[in-house]
């Protein structure tokens, strides 16, 4: 399940870019499957990488927009990212960070992902990449969530079959979801600046409900 999740997700940013991989790794430039998921940055390389679980000190807050409007869950297992600048309830800590930087013709995108694996039949996962200066505007960025998603969906093996445009602080987003067999794939993205955000579920339904799951991604922050 991790390697489908890292290998839908890092050919999604490739393609959403039209670009053709160099890992900053000791990845092969062919960009292989295996060699995306193999080659990565150790979790331990900066103490602001860890996503830690933190107590609720959000706690009377007043949040404004759109989806922070929501009643927040509560953030028991809230796992924060200082260089991320994200908090997100997974039920248990995620491994991670997996980081990789892959050169385009943009230019360096950097890719950073984090995955729990309740088992090998359901998964949750945050995933944030840095888009080069320039490449995301206010005229193309409706646009280029449309196409990640699209990618990301297509290389999960499956097809988008319900979606909706999202606000979260100002920031444009796109919710979708689909099906793979027995799997449900159910998405949210952000793009926070030149930040683009994706974090959901994929599992067989009977192992992470449409509540669990919604619960899940609902409890995104930006910090």
């Amino acid at each position: 399940m991790k390697k489908l999740i890292y290998a839908a997700m890092v050919t999604a940013l490739l393609g959403a870019t039209s670009c053709v991989p160099t890992t900053n790794n000791n990845n092969k430039p062919n960009g292989k499957e295996t060699e995306i998921t193999d080659n990565t940055t150790d979790n331990n390389s900066k103490p602001d990488d860890k996503v830690q679980p933190t107590p609720d000190n959000n706690e009377g807050k007043d949040n404004k927009d759109d989806k922070s409007k929501k009643d927040d869950p509560k953030d028991d297992n809230s796992f924060k990212s200082a260089e991320g600048r994200f908090s997100i309830n997974f039920p248990m800590p995620p491994a991670g960070p997996t980081k990789n930087s892959y050169t385009t013709k943009a230019g360096t995108i950097e890719n950073v992902q984090y995955v729990y694996s309740k088992n090998d039949k359901a998964s949750y996962f945050l995933s944030y990449s840095d888009y080069p200066a320039g490449a995301v505007t206010d005229a193309n960025v409706e646009a280029t969530l449309k196409t990640q998603a699209e990618s990301f969906m297509k290389n999960i093996g499956s097809k988008i079959d319900k979606s909706s445009s999202e606000r979260l602080d100002g920031n444009k987003g796109l919710s979708f979801s689909g099906k793979r067999d027995k799997l449900v794939i159910n998405m949210r993205a952000f793009f926070v600046g030149k930040r683009y955000y994706q974090f959901g579920t994929i599992a067989e339904e009977s192992e992470i409900s449409t509540k669990e799951s919604n619960k899940f991604i609902d409890s995104f922050k930006i910090k």
